[in-house]
């Protein structure tokens, strides 16, 4: 089958170490496979812990606990003025004015001393052009859970993870059988410190079943972070995706249809593009998110179908992308 051909080939041609994918709709399971892996292996979700922390935010806001709109300064009065203005909603989709990424793992000695660089403005940029950020993801995470009361890992579970029943999915799971491990470096972050004029030194493939973000590594020893940092499997992954493209067990309607509209940013999620990891398979009114790792989750809620691609890729300079639309271009065919 060409699905199956297509998984074999990320790792006969060494793009990638282990691969799993899922193609389903809001009512189940179409198709499924793997490669190198078993259906209950995880991987490392990477950044498609945003679209989750983003439906943490949405079940937030309908209880009241932490509205979208709540301004960064009424949580943190602390918080540099132009900051201080930008709302929950803001961060989610990308527009708080604060730059794309920075080395906290080698600016800062704490999780505490990475919350006061964000929050003190020498991350802010000079533009208000929004601008794809880790730093927002992060700061939402930790005024989740200063307003709560509860680590963001406690948050995620109870409103997110036990009511879909995303048993597998949990942060930084270390060396289990189930793990599939990373064969990544972080030669991409080295060449993003250089930009800012940072010299960090290069750090191999991260210990067996932590984050390869080193920034979620950084982070992780005190807590989950909310920009990456989750594992587990594919299967998990299309529960989340089967809310979104029909909320019934979590999110509302209305605003889970909210969220998936404006520009250039989702809440969340990202808009389907042509050259970008959906592709022309997918109608416009998909929407989406990658992971650094390898994975990405898209939705078509027209069509209510939700797809889901895990790998491990082998190297941060591979335009992975081509592989996205390729298996796009394959489970839109099923």
């Amino acid at each position: 089958m060409a699905m199956r051909a297509f998984l074999d080939s990320l790792l006969s041609t060494g793009t990638a170490s282990v691969a799993a994918a899922v193609v389903g709709t809001a009512d189940g399971i179409l198709w499924e496979g793997e490669a190198g892996a078993a259906p209950e292996t995880r991987f490392d979700y990477a950044s498609l812990t945003k679209p989750i922390t983003a439906t943490l935010a949405l079940a937030l806001d309908a209880e009241g606990t932490l509205p979208l709109s709540a301004r960064v300064g009424e949580v943190w009065s602390e918080a540099h003025p132009e900051l201080a203005k930008r709302t929950m909603a803001d961060l989610l989709r990308h527009r708080s004015g604060l730059v794309g990424w920075a080395p906290f793992y080698h600016l800062c000695r704490s999780r505490e001393e990475a919350l006061s660089l964000i929050l003190g403005g020498e991350l802010l940029r000079d533009s208000r052009k929004p601008v794809y950020s880790d730093p927002d993801f992060i700061l939402y995470g930790m005024s989740a859970e200063r307003v709560t009361g509860e680590t963001l890992a406690r948050l995620i579970r109870s409103r997110i993870f036990d009511p879909l029943e995303m048993t597998s999915v949990e942060p930084a799971p270390g060396d289990r059988p189930d793990v599939a491990a990373s064969r990544m470096d972080t030669g991409k972050e080295v060449e993003l410190a250089a930009r800012m004029g940072i010299a960090v030194p290069l750090q191999g493939p991260p210990p067996a079943g932590m984050p390869q973000d080193g920034n979620a590594r950084f982070l992780i020893s005190s807590g989950l972070t909310a920009h990456a940092g989750l594992f587990g499997t594919a299967r998990d992954l299309w529960k989340l995706g089967a809310e979104w493209a029909e909320p019934r067990r979590l999110l509302k309607p209305e605003a889970a249809a909210k969220a998936v509209t404006g520009r250039p940013f989702l809440l969340g999620w990202w808009r389907r593009t042509l050259r970008g990891s959906a592709g022309p398979a997918l109608p416009p009114g998909s929407f989406g998110h990658t992971g650094f790792a390898g994975g990405s989750l898209w939705i078509d809620p027209a069509q209510q179908r939700v797809y889901v691609l895990l790998t491990h890729r082998t190297s941060p300079d591979t335009d992975f992308n081509r592989q996205r639309r390729r298996f796009h271009a394959l489970a839109a065919a099923i």
